[in-house]
């Protein structure tokens, strides 16, 4: 059964004994990513729906059911089918972002139905009021969700909806919200298939249920591993070879409820072989290999793991049990906040949970506590550096994007010995970053960042609060007690502010600006959010150090922030604000440059910078040739000029912008430069998706030309080959 078929002859309800929705944002990101590598491995952009049709397929599993009184009870299967309602409704607000209506009304039909004018929704649980009220909410306004507040009393699964579509966006390749977006739903909707097992009644899909999980299970890949490796272990070996391996999967499997992972042992074992042993060069499969079923790549990769002879096959087991011990340690790091490991926290906070596997490349069961928590430590503030300052450029930083980073750098920090070396390491490829933070200068709040710009505001104000009074406040800020919320410094209020900012367009951007933010408690936020400044100042000053920054009074008789001050050298930075326009917004701007500069000094995170400049790395992209000719290659073939203008109208307002000779689109009104045509067609709109091809316009002998018609050119002509 297709997925277009599943939700419009089925409207899913549960049954009793079902278990809540627990998916993590791992196994979302997992299933996210195997559609859209399945979708992008075939799609070319001149491709019609027709030839998509004859794309190959994708097996999405067996789910189970039986049908009463008209509805159809889930009775396995309902983790997969919830998270696909939820990507259906996600995708229905990119299509209504570009404005595709007719696609977003099919979707609509296969998400609820309405009566009365009342949606009913085509997945349901025991718990309709919270669930029905929350997903009333995705549908009408998916980013702000207004109408709806988490009770703090919510089942699971509604808890869980909500954090996942939270996070779902940060999931989404970029390359699917533009013009790739309607052939993937197509193929979504057609070519994505299920099979479906009816069962007699209730009580026999209470039966099928009970025995599909609970009896009859399938030896899993790590139990067929261990089955392989102990046949070539010396017989007096076994016994304590066979207490290790138990010992490992009792702390694996401890760790497993926690977990951001999903199956640990099983993603231990992957994480360790990619980390330790494959070959991750230009051309190899053992990634992907690796990833379906470990003990077959094992099979057939004996001599390049050392396993030919009896002892070498016990070393490896021992070597595998004794790393699952520190990959325990990281994954209890990723969750509960450790100072000398909080980049590992970080990485987890955003999602970015293919970290393990890079960091199990340095991890030696020989090295001392100290030694393995000072690797670490520079390992994953390498990948929280690299996070940051793509994402404030403007680059995408889905699991496919930092995983080319992840297997590019295990070859060069599996040779590292010592801390040293891989402070030298680390220090190199930093020194070889294109891209820093000079783009904070133009960077805001825009509809698709929201979690991006929280986060590096936590960081700011947890950095000047440790400065100045010590201790460690990242978790306090992220994830503590208290919620805290991004507050706008400008209430929104346009009135207020016509003598500095002529159009409400420029004050909404002025108003959204990095340096115009703050980061305060949700319940002080509320209370004094459409104050004029001069009254907000006076609560800020109450409020934590950087927001305390603003008011003049902030130096007077307060020691630790003077000299921390005099000892970054961000005195005039830090200068107080009594009045707030937008030359303060601007120096506002300046200062938190200053302060990620600061935060993410290679230096102060433990790299060897080299001594010599190396030459620049072949630049980033930015985006893959999905499409064969990509925007720099239009200037290269000389069909647009440098830094040429182009344009494009929403609701009947034209957005300027120019094509740099990188191939960077950078927005004239807000100075903020785009790798894609999409992404920057998405901002200037205040949306998530945009089909930047067909968006952007330039003019050619007085007629506004799509760019789309000057790629299709630079395919006829054959210059793709040049590409």
């Amino acid at each position: 059964m297709t997925v277009r078929a599943l939700f419009e002859s089925n409207s899913f309800a549960l049954d009793y004994y079902q278990r809540e929705y627990t998916w993590t944002r791992h196994e979302v990101g997992t299933l996210i990513d195997d559609l859209s590598r399945r979708f992008l491995g075939q799609w070319k952009p001149l491709h019609d729906r027709e030839e998509v049709g004859r794309y190959a397929p994708y097996f999405l599993g067996p789910y189970v059911y039986h049908e009463s009184g008209g509805r159809t009870f889930l009775v396995d299967g309902q983790q997969r089918v919830t998270t696909l309602h939820l990507v259906l409704i996600y995708l229905r607000q990119l299509l209504i972002d570009q404005e595709r209506w007719i696609d977003a009304d099919e979707l609509e039909r296969l998400t609820y139905t309405a009566r009365h004018g009342k949606r009913s929704f085509k997945v349901g649980s025991s718990e309709e009021l919270s669930r029905a009220q929350l997903l009333n909410s995705l549908v009408t306004d998916w980013n702000g969700l207004k109408g709806f507040t988490l009770p703090g009393n919510a089942h699971v699964s509604v808890r869980n909806l909500h954090d996942r579509s939270r996070e779902i966006d940060g999931e989404f390749p970029e390359v699917l919200r533009g013009e790739a977006l309607v052939p993937f739903v197509h193929w979504l909707l057609d070519r994505v298939c299920l099979v479906g097992i009816r069962a007699l009644d209730q009580e026999n899909g209470r039966e099928i249920f009970v025995s599909m999980n609970d009896r009859g299970l399938r030896l899993s890949h790590v139990d067929l591993l261990k089955g392989h490796l102990f046949r070539r272990v010396d017989t007096k070996a076994r016994e304590d070879l066979g207490g290790a391996w138990a010992d490992m999967l009792a702390r694996l499997t401890t760790s497993e409820t926690d977990s951001p992972e999903a199956n640990t042992p099983s993603a231990y074992v992957r994480s360790f072989l990619l980390a330790q042993y494959a070959d991750l060069g230009e051309g190899s499969a053992d990634a992907a290999e690796i990833g379906r079923a470990v003990h077959e790549w094992i099979l057939r990769n004996d001599v390049q793991l050392g396993l030919g002879r009896v002892a070498d096959a016990q070393a490896f087991v021992q070597r595998l049990t004794n790393v699952s011990k520190r990959y325990c340690e990281l994954l209890r790091a990723c969750r509960e906040f450790t100072p000398a490991l909080a980049g590992v926290y970080f990485n987890g906070h955003n999602g970015i949970d293919n970290q393990f596997t890079l960091l199990l490349s340095v991890v030696s069961p020989e090295d001392s506590d100290e030694v393995f928590t000072r690797k670490c430590s520079m390992v994953a503030s390498f990948l929280d550096l690299v996070y940051v300052r793509r994402s404030v450029n403007n680059l995408p930083v889905q699991r496919r994007d930092l995983d080319e980073i992840v297997h590019r750098l295990i070859p060069l920090l599996r040779m590292c010995r010592t801390t040293d070396d891989v402070a030298t390491v680390l220090g190199r490829e930093t020194s070889l970053l294109e891209h820093d933070f000079r783009e904070l200068a133009s960077f805001g709040l825009r509809a698709n960042n929201r979690r991006l710009v929280r986060y590096l505001l936590s960081r700011m104000t947890a950095h000047v609060q440790r400065e100045c009074e010590g201790g460690n406040h990242e978790f306090a800020f992220l994830r503590g007690g208290r919620e805290y919320e991004i507050e706008h410094i400008w209430a929104n209020r346009f009135e207020r502010h016509k003598a500095e900012v002529k159009t409400t367009a420029e004050f909404y951007i002025r108003r959204n600006r990095l340096g115009a933010l703050l980061l305060l408690p949700k319940s002080v936020n509320a209370s004094f959010r459409d104050d004029p400044y001069e009254r907000k100042i006076e609560h800020y000053y109450a409020e934590n150090r950087l927001a305390a920054s603003l008011h003049p009074k902030s130096r007077l008789r307060n020691t630790p922030f003077t000299h921390y001050l005099r000892d970054s050298g961000l005195d005039k930075a830090f200068l107080p604000c009594p009045e707030f326009g937008l030359p303060e917004i601007e120096r506002r701007q300046t200062l938190y440059r200053l302060l990620c500069e600061e935060i993410w000094n290679p230096v102060r995170l433990g790299y060897r910078l080299p001594a010599i400049v190396l030459p620049d790395r072949i630049p980033e992209s930015g985006s893959r040739r999905h499409y064969g000719v990509e925007v720099v290659d239009l200037i290269r073939f000389g069909l647009i000029a440098p830094n040429a203008k182009i344009f494009r109208t929403v609701k009947g307002e034209m957005h300027y912008a120019t094509v740099e000779e990188s191939g960077a689109i950078r927005v004239v009104a807000t100075g903020q430069a785009y790798h894609s045509l999409s992404a920057a067609g998405a901002a200037v709109a205040g949306t998530r998706a945009c089909a930047g091809w067909d968006v952007w316009r330039i003019d050619r002998d007085g007629a506004a030309l799509p760019l789309k018609r000057l790629r299709e050119e630079a395919i006829s002509r054959g210059l793709t080959s040049r590409a």
